[in-house]
């Protein structure tokens, strides 16, 4: 279990769910026996591109499952069906499936009311603490998606402490083709402040340019939390990015940099830009620059996707005033 001491904030890019949701009849047929034998309720997960796994496989049927399970309620006696119209990189450390999940969990606390009237359930069977409970168990990213806005996580993703919102600096996302799953990374992270130094074999996957808001943004919290607390607030209330600057660090940085060589390329080049920040998105391996105005930063855009054409780039924006609930 790792303990993350981060600053999150989202940003405007974001996903699209579409939800179906409806009681299903009480059936004791020969079909609905052979679904229940699965375990699995027979809900239907998809996306608009072949990377997002896919049914049980997604991590949104997997908060679909832990709120019915809160609820007790059946999960054979409803119908969810949720498309996702993915915008946001997967498998990237932009926190996309966290963000899906978190907007899942939204969808169903939201119809509380619904489920109470069709199963007869206490209508304080779930509490918005307890829906951080649910999202946790989702994820560490999750409990942050929930609720958006600009936040600095600590523990294992569950203390969450408010900050100020920040204007919308204009953002840069550079996406590589090769990434590093959290898992591994975080093992080659261990690996890494055990000898000092990098790992040398390392399993490196690749996606294709057709494999397509929250973003994590890690950096240096200090410490104890109310040191880091007020030291972040004072920075961000001078809505300054060179002042914030100094204080954006991640440590999955020289790790990733390390393994994947066009990481360390893209962070050199995007250095060399007017970007007042520059640092790498969760555990890579995305790469993200801040600009104090959109001209330039889709400027930069432009420069740079000519120079790495293998590389997704994306601009969009902080959007750290978006309290979700």
């Amino acid at each position: 279990m790792h303990e993350l001491s981060s600053v999150m904030t989202t940003l405007s890019l974001a996903d699209k769910l579409s939800f179906e949701l409806c009681k299903l009849p009480l059936r004791d047929d020969a079909r609905h026996s052979v679904a229940r034998e699965s375990k699995r309720p027979p809900w239907r997960i998809d996306a608009d591109v072949q990377s997002i796994p896919s049914g049980e496989a997604n991590i949104c049927f997997r908060a679909a499952e832990l709120f019915s399970e809160h609820m007790g309620i059946d999960p054979f006696s409803i119908s969810l069906s949720i498309f996702i119209e993915k915008r946001i990189p997967d498998a990237a450390g932009l926190g996309g499936g966290s963000a899906d999940a978190a907007a899942v969990l939204r969808f169903l606390f939201q119809n509380r009311e619904r489920f109470c009237r069709w199963f007869g359930l206490d209508a304080t069977s779930v509490s918005l603490r307890e829906l951080e409970q649910i999202a946790l168990r989702c994820g560490a990213d999750v409990p942050f998606c929930l609720y958006g806005g600009m936040r600095l996580c600590e523990g294992v993703g569950e203390v969450m402490t408010p900050l100020p919102s920040l204007f919308p600096a204009a953002v840069l996302l550079a996406t590589p083709a090769q990434f590093v799953k959290t898992k591994t990374a975080f093992e080659m992270l261990d690996q890494f402040r055990e000898t000092d130094g990098g790992a040398e074999s390392v399993q490196v996957e690749t996606r294709s340019r057709e494999d397509t808001s929250s973003v994590p943004l890690n950096m240096r919290a200090g410490s104890p939390r109310s040191e880091s607390v007020a030291i972040w607030k004072e920075a961000i209330d001078r809505q300054s990015l060179r002042v914030m600057e100094p204080l954006i660090h991640n440590d999955f940085v020289p790790v990733i940099a390390g393994a994947l060589g066009q990481v360390e390329d893209l962070l050199g080049a995007l250095r060399s830009t007017p970007a007042s920040v520059v640092s790498m998105s969760g555990s890579g391996p995305t790469c993200f620059a801040l600009f104090s105005d959109r001209v330039t930063c889709e400027s930069v855009s432009a420069t740079m996707a000519s120079r790495f054409p293998d590389v997704r780039f994306i601009t969009t924006a902080i959007n750290s005033t978006s309290e979700l609930f």
